[in-house]
């Protein structure tokens, strides 16, 4: 009994020592909320939306729920390899979001050390990284209007890729992204995959800029597209200590080779932060995006106001409120279509 007892002590500890050696870390995001969503389903002879409401409980409305795996190991010399593995959630069913990739927000593996951070796999891409970094609602798809309907940021991640990350260069940090087009080859109606996307980001105290450009054809390294996009997106933030303003523009070329045709997405995004206690602080955000394609007269506008409140309980757990109003009209058809939506919701948040 005594032998039995030190070998599992032995293996306890051995396991422990792997565990520390390797510094595995599961962490992760719970965000569930209860709210009242209203969306444009239709139009009248008139032009007048055709709006349904509904009461639900939903997942990932002010920040993506996922869970996490994430590692280094010292390989000497400064010299890291690392990996992370994240998978998005839907808390309000207990499935996965992520269709067909499990891992659908990261699963790379790459080297750290002084000369930046090299990773190959599959990534969020710099527009969704950067699209959240200058905004008070982050990633929000419904509550931001950076990443309402994707107008001025991409929120996907990008398969078979390869991605760099400059140190800190005085305060400048460059990045870059590829997704390798792999078996997508073009033709005379589709484009070859792959996307390409780099960044420059400035910090010097309470102000930060960045800037963000790139081609985007298909980003799974299968799909020969239709089309193709180009966007880019700026942003700033300053920190007054009593109130955080944040500002974005961008634009969105789209190209179709089937069709021939071109459109374009052109828009802004203010927002404020505004503490009001240790742990309570108030958002707010102004978004106008319009919608024109060449040739074809008139255009699509959307104008979102969004409000907010989120306040820490802990470290780890937030709770948040928060409200929308969008506002759609397009020209372009007759009769003019335009219609008013609102939605709300109240929820928590429980980082691990």
């Amino acid at each position: 009994m005594f032998a039995k007892k030190n070998v599992v002590a032995a293996a306890a500890l051995t396991l422990l020592a792997v565990a520390a050696h390797a510094q595995v870390t599961v962490y992760g995001n719970l965000d569930v909320s209860v709210g009242r969503k209203q969306v444009i389903t239709g139009y009248d002879v008139n032009g007048k939306a055709i709006k349904e409401s509904t009461t639900n409980v939903d997942s990932s409305d002010m920040s993506q729920s996922f869970i996490g795996f994430k590692g280094q190991e010292d390989l000497g010399g400064g010299l890291k390899a690392v990996f992370k593995l994240e998978s998005e959630l839907a808390v309000d069913t207990g499935a996965a979001n992520g269709g067909s990739a499990f891992w659908n927000r990261n699963a790379t593996v790459g080297l750290v050390g002084d000369f930046g951070a090299i990773n190959l796999g599959r990534f969020e891409n710099l527009f969704k990284l950067e699209g959240a970094a200058f905004n008070p609602f982050g990633s929000s798809k419904t509550f931001s209007p950076t990443f309402r309907a994707a107008r001025l940021a991409g929120n996907d991640s990008w398969s078979n890729g390869i991605s760099y990350a400059s140190p800190s260069l005085g305060g400048l940090t460059l990045s870059a992204q590829y997704s390798a087009k792999e078996a997508a080859k073009g033709n005379a109606a589709q484009y070859g995959g792959g996307a390409v996307a780099v960044a420059a980001n400035f910090v010097a105290g309470p102000l930060a800029l960045s800037a963000t450009l790139g081609e985007v054809r298909s980003t799974d390294g299968v799909t020969a597209p239709n089309g193709k996009a180009r966007p880019w997106l700026l942003g700033a933030s300053y920190d007054l200590g009593a109130v955080k303003l944040f500002g974005q523009y961008g634009q969105v070329k789209f190209n179709d080779k089937l069709a021939g045709d071109d459109g374009k997405v052109k828009g802004y995004q203010l927002g404020v932060s505004v503490p009001v206690s240790a742990d309570g602080a108030v958002l707010a955000s102004f978004g106008d995006s319009k919608e024109t394609a060449p040739g074809v007269a008139g255009s699509y506008k959307a104008r979102d106001f969004s409000l907010g409140y989120t306040h820490n309980l802990s470290k780890r757990t937030n709770v948040y409120a928060a409200l929308i109003n969008e506002r759609e009209k397009d020209t372009s058809v007759v009769p003019t279509e335009k219609g008013t939506t609102n939605s709300f919701a109240v929820g928590v948040r429980h980082a691990f």
